[in-house]
């Protein structure tokens, strides 16, 4: 969820025609009772346009469904950095979340939840000049669904060695059903970040920035729990006006 790792109206309109990003993008519902999983391999791990891990990532994630709507659930990622020490080239992501979803009727449905990201080893970032940062970090998002389109917000909620508190992040996602099985997958996503609560360790140079937009396809594989995706991911910019490139994403996730 590194956020230092963005063109808006124009992306919106070409590419809100893919499947939101972190624990989101890869967990699967679970129904009532139940607990489901999911183990994927990608051959990079993109969030958000920022590059997490540019060689291959190993994710995992399970979900435990209440009947009440509730649910609670992990999801984890190996990374191609360490958030305490930047002579690192390897680390792990994991994400905790609570949430509850429900459907306001055939057509329309909505989730709220919380989460927590906790990156192994990341402890305190400090700045020469004694400021210091915790690399947890803690945030809230709204989901808002109508069919197969979907939108959302989500504000972190602390300052975070990569993020301020009250940064927002703004998505939609469009998935149409195409012919031989296939899925169509698109979405696009902008930051507004809060620089009024900027250091020494975070300087913001854009406060609104497009981060990224994507298009791609999946496909469940027949007789087996496993979907396969291609992702083209057209980067954008981050808070510190750093150009993200555009990438290409493989993965093959297994549900269970």
């Amino acid at each position: 969820m590194h956020l230092t790792s963005h063109k808006i109206a124009l992306s919106l309109l070409f590419f809100i025609s893919t499947v939101p990003a972190f624990a989101e993008e890869n967990t699967t519902s679970a129904k009532g009772g139940e607990l489901t999983g999911n183990f994927a391999v990608v051959n990079k791990y993109i969030y958000r346009g920022g590059v997490e891990n540019d060689d291959v990532a190993l994710q995992a994630g399970l979900d435990y469904a209440f009947q009440n709507g509730v649910s609670v659930g992990y999801w984890g990622s190996t990374l191609g950095y360490d958030l305490s020490d930047e002579n690192k080239d390897q680390g792990f992501e994991h994400d905790f979340y609570v949430a509850y979803s429900n459907e306001i009727n055939q057509n329309w449905s909505y989730k709220v939840q919380g989460a927590a990201y906790y990156y192994q080893n990341g402890g305190t970032v400090y700045a020469d000049n004694g400021d210091k940062r915790k690399t947890t970090a803690f945030d809230v998002l709204g989901e808002l669904a109508y069919k197969d389109l979907t939108l959302a917000a989500s504000v972190m909620l602390a300052d975070a060695s990569f993020a301020n508190a009250g940064d927002m992040y703004l998505s939609a996602a469009y998935s149409y059903a195409l012919p031989q099985n296939f899925m169509l997958n698109t979405s696009v996503g902008a930051s507004i970040y809060n620089s009024s609560r900027d250091d020494d360790i975070i300087e913001t140079k854009n406060d609104v920035a497009f981060n990224e937009a994507r298009i791609g396809v999946s496909k469940e594989i027949a007789n087996t729990h496993a979907t396969a995706s291609l992702d083209y991911v057209v980067g954008g910019k981050d808070r510190f006006d750093t150009d993200f490139d555009d990438q290409v994403v493989f993965g093959l996730n297994f549900n269970f």
